[in-house]
């Protein structure tokens, strides 16, 4: 139990995670990939996910990222905080653009 397994592009186990081992930013981390990922979706995106478009969510997720981030950010390397950052801003960005076409 808590093992989870990576698969690379070509679908060939790379290595095996055991999420008790990794420290609470790299938890984090991974909850941030996985809510984005979520977001996304429900903002629409790509097009062909538009039936389950859902702001109300979207926002949820986005907003929860935010959290995390600032939760995080002096356990993490700059770098890394720029880049969840910049992730940040296109979920934003993306979900402005959402609300103006309603």
């Amino acid at each position: 139990m808590g093992k989870k397994k990576l698969e690379g592009k070509q679908g060939s186990e790379q290595e095996a995670i055991n999420l008790g081992d990794l420290e609470v930013e790299g938890v984090l981390g991974l909850f941030i990939g996985l809510l984005s990922e979520k977001a996304l979706r429900y903002l629409g995106v790509p097009e062909k996910e538009e039936n389950g478009r859902d702001l109300k969510r979207a926002s949820v997720a986005i907003n929860s990222i935010s959290s995390i981030i600032d939760q995080i950010e002096a356990l993490i390397p700059e770098e890394v905080v720029d880049q969840y950052r910049s992730l940040l801003s296109e979920l934003q960005l993306q979900y402005v653009r959402q609300m103006r076409e309603d």
